[in-house]
């Protein structure tokens, strides 16, 4: 659960299952293995009960309550200062000794290869590995603790000053740092395609490269954060508001029934391609195209192959039951596309953690 100041305790486990965990350790967050994590509560809301405590420790004397309570007041509001003090001290030591682990691997990065750093239950993150994966680049993930603060570490914040997963450190580059899951993903499948000649997961046209883009900023832009507002006001808002999670749950369906609406102009497209001696009874509708042999076989939104315009939905697909929607059910076609893609080798392997 989440107060107004971004704690909580959270318990949610199984596959791809927290989203979007607060203000102060916030991150768009997912997992794929089952994982339990607690955010301690204490000194924001202890700032908000001092705050209350001290004005009616005003009000009371103001209003001609006599010196033995003015005292206790008085004494009250020393007290709640220190205990206030005393937990920034704490919180101040940990943040110092938990950044250790941040702080040492900058001081000895690799010479070659990535560092991921994402979280547990990151789809953004678990996103990059996915197509780090793919495209068989060695990589080592940092699992970052946001309840012990380590995504505000300083070492890391010169890496993303948005202080949130994923980042991506290219050390074959002097160490060149990447931020956001979009770029990140670009960054990866343009060197592979300059180092190799192979636009594995891309494309060497540049149409089809301008819809790939389209793809992948329609999911980092409408796709993901839909969902995880969605979440968010569905399992960690303080309030239940019920117009919100309409809102971004009938949001998230509208974006599913654009994808859905491209991949069925796809499906239709191949069918009627390779499916040459049915394709003038599917044209006159005497025989659904539902009977086609290769009516399960996979399209994809850009070109006839496998691209990051695909992948980046992967994590968040595996999410959305979470926020009432069935895509296997509402969304055929989706749950299709995303049934293939969730099979691949590389992708097990990424969502695994591995």
């Amino acid at each position: 659960m989440m107060n107004n100041n971004g704690n909580q305790v959270s318990n949610l486990s199984n596959a791809l299952r927290q989203v979007n965990i607060g203000n102060r350790n916030s991150n768009t967050t997912t997992d794929q293995s089952n994982i339990n994590f607690e955010f301690s509560t204490g000194v924001n809301n202890n700032n908000n009960n001092n705050s209350s405590s001290n004005n009616n420790n005003v009000q009371n004397n103001n209003s001609g309550r006599n010196g033995s309570q003015y005292n206790d007041n008085e004494n009250n509001i020393k007290n709640t200062l220190e205990q206030h003090r005393q937990q920034q001290q704490a919180f101040s030591d940990m943040s110092h000794v938990e950044y250790s682990r941040i702080t040492k691997f900058f001081q000895e990065q690799p010479l070659e290869g990535y560092t991921l750093f994402s979280h547990r239950s990151a789809p953004n993150g678990f996103k990059v590995a996915i197509v780090l994966s793919e495209l068989g680049f060695h990589y080592n993930t940092i699992f970052l603790d946001f309840n012990l603060g380590e995504h505000r570490a300083p070492e890391f914040v010169s890496v993303n000053p948005n202080a949130r997963v994923p980042a991506l450190i290219d050390h074959g580059m002097d160490n060149l740092s990447i931020w956001e899951s979009g770029a990140i993903l670009l960054h990866l499948v343009n060197k592979y395609y300059k180092e190799t000649g192979n636009p594995l997961l891309w494309s060497d046209d540049l149409a089809d490269q301008s819809q790939i883009n389209a793809w992948l900023f329609f999911q980092t832009s409408g796709h993901a954060p839909m969902i995880g507002q969605a979440l968010h006001f569905r399992y960690f808002h303080s309030q239940k508001i019920a117009s919100a999670v309409e809102r971004y749950t009938d949001e998230v369906r509208r974006v599913y029934g654009v994808v859905e609406m491209a991949l069925a102009e796809r499906r239709e497209a191949l069918v009627m391609e390779l499916d040459t001696e049915n394709a003038a009874a599917y044209s006159a509708g005497t025989t659904p195209m539902s009977q086609s042999r290769f009516f399960d076989y996979p399209v994809w939104l850009v070109g006839d192959k496998l691209t990051i315009a695909d992948l980046a939905f992967v994590p968040w697909n595996n999410v959305v039951d979470r926020i009432g929607i069935n895509i296997k059910i509402e969304f055929p076609e989706v749950y299709k596309w995303t049934k293939h893609m969730m099979r691949r080798p590389a992708v097990i392997k990424a969502l695994r953690g591995e």
